[in-house]
């Protein structure tokens, strides 16, 4: 009994050993991270055969490897939980866009009249320099679009020039005894006729820029509905010779009252009605910082409508009461003035103020989530054998023959300085790609080639860049990349094929199979 109690001893160390390394594995699993993980280990097995090789073909015989695994199940059990907190946001706003509300003022100089002629060939008018000062709003709904109105106060000048004999025949004279000739003649006659406007400018708006434009072309088009403030005429200069021809006596008289030479220097109030403006400006706007823009440009304006509404009467006397131009109302009410559209056109200087939003400030509240994890661990062993054994045979023949098939059409040409591949092209390395995986064992080689003409370094660039877009095309259609072989060479090889020397045909790539009989032995 003592010797069977030493012999069950002497076989339990093993097994107490073979469990203590057990013991340890599990432990080294049960420390590592991740839901599930798996250790592999694996060996060769001794007897794998060597490369074997016969005159007429060529085995490969693959690996075996055992593999075991243990694996290790991780169980996690999280919870949820979280702290409120709270942060300010800055929202700013895009100070490059141009859409938003604008104030725009302008001064501006320009020369205008009242718009209307005189009738005689010693009659005339004669426009005047002017002033403008306009302030509006507007308000750009698209960045190159927009609408403006404001208020605008400018003024019409004009200068009347008058001259001119002027009769009036079988008049009564004073004592309305005798019968006489009246003539009277005009002589340096020069009236300023002047109104003031305010207006109400309602216009389309226009700016654009190029992306390497420093300025901005700006341009607008409306109209301006107007009235007059201030509209007045005044006599500058002026005189008439008065004299009478009584036919009775055959005499002419010169030096009485009614007639002689008289000076006038009158003035008064011109009357006009409302006008509708037709304007348009055009000019360039120069940023002077991210909110304003310099305005410099021109400008015209027009009176769609006759603003004339005077009672019109003919230069000379006023009835049978000898009070010739006594009572005299200016240039513009006679019956000689034709319709009045005051119009100016100008340079105008201007400022463009964009309105930018102030940064706005936001405080938000928010709940921060952290989790808490819980961990268990289960441990389970298992051991697999997985044996894959594979032997290819390729015969030396198998190979000659893929690499003529290969070679048969292996020239791939290409355009001047260029290294794209035609459909032609990727048509004809598609269908060689199955060729070359039956021979696994088999290197591929890609020489790409240039023509002459051009740079010696570009076309060693070039010639490469089309040998390893050829080799790309390959390995993305399944080809493995270990077995190509890239070499540029330039222009330096020419294209045997090419008997005539045309330079196209040496722009090539040539793809060849070089693992053959006298490279495997």
């Amino acid at each position: 009994m003592k010797h069977k109690w030493l012999i069950l001893a002497a076989l339990s160390i093993p097994l107490a050993l073979s469990a203590q390394s057990d013991t340890t594995r599990i432990f080294r699993s049960a420390i590592s991270p991740g839901m599930t993980e798996m250790h592999e280990r694996s060996f060769e097995m001794e007897d794998t055969p060597e490369l074997q090789k016969t005159p007429d073909s060529l085995t490969r015989v693959q690996t075996t490897t055992i593999y075991h695994y243990t694996d290790t199940l991780t169980l996690l059990i999280a919870s949820q939980d979280s702290v409120a907190k709270q942060r300010e946001e800055v929202t700013y706003a895009d100070s490059t866009s141009r859409k938003g509300h604008y104030i725009e003022a302008y001064v501006g100089l320009g020369y205008g009249s009242l718009g209307y002629s005189l009738a005689g060939t010693e009659n005339r008018t004669i426009g005047s320099f002017s002033g403008l000062l306009q302030i509006q709003y507007a308000y750009f709904f698209h960045e190159n679009w927009g609408v403006g109105a404001g208020l605008w106060f400018t003024n019409y000048t004009t200068h009347a020039r008058l001259g001119g004999a002027y009769s009036w025949l079988d008049q009564t004279d004073t004592d309305l005894e005798q019968h006489y000739d009246h003539h009277s003649t005009v002589n340096r006659w020069n009236e300023r006729q002047t109104i003031h406007n305010i207006g109400v400018p309602i216009s389309l708006q226009f700016q654009y820029k190029k992306e390497d434009w420093k300025a901005r072309i700006f341009a607008d088009l409306g109209i301006a509905p107007a009235f007059s403030v201030m509209k007045k005429y005044k006599v500058l200069q002026g005189e008439v010779a008065h004299e009478g021809y009584y036919p009775a006596w055959n005499l002419w008289l010169n030096d009485m009252h009614e007639f002689g030479v008289k000076n006038y220097a009158y003035q008064g109030k011109l009357d006009v009605r409302p006008q509708v403006a037709l304007f348009m400006d055009l000019g360039a706007l120069l940023p002077l910082t991210d909110q304003i823009d310099l305005f410099l440009g021109g400008h015209f304006n027009i009176a769609l409508n006759d603003v004339n509404k005077s009672t019109k009467h003919p230069l000379g006397w006023k009835d049978d009461t000898f009070t010739f131009m006594e009572e005299y109302t200016g240039a513009y009410s006679l019956d000689m003035a034709g319709k009045s559209h005051p119009w100016e056109v100008g340079v105008k200087v201007g400022i463009h103020w964009h309105h930018i939003a102030a940064p706005k400030h936001k405080t938000i509240d928010y709940f921060d989530y952290f989790t808490r994890t819980d961990t268990t661990v289960q441990l389970i062993a298992r051991n697999d054998t997985s044996i894959v054994s594979r032997v290819d045979t390729l015969t030396r023949a198998h190979i000659k023959k893929a690499a003529e098939e290969v070679e048969k059409f292996n020239k791939i040409y290409f355009a001047l300085a260029s290294h794209q591949l035609t459909n032609k092209a990727k048509a004809y390395l598609s269908s060689i790609v199955g060729v070359l995986n039956k021979v696994p064992d088999a290197k591929v080689s890609i020489d790409g080639h240039a023509s002459e003409e051009g740079d010696k370094t570009f076309n060693e660039i070039l010639a490469y860049n089309r040998a390893k877009a050829v080799a790309n095309y390959l390995i993305s259609q399944g080809l493995d990349k270990d077995r190509v072989i890239v070499i540029g060479h330039g222009s330096l090889v020419p294209n045997e094929e090419n008997v005539n020397h045309e330079l196209p045909l040496d722009r090539r790539v040539e793809v060849k199979v070089v693992q053959k009989q006298s490279d495997i032995e």
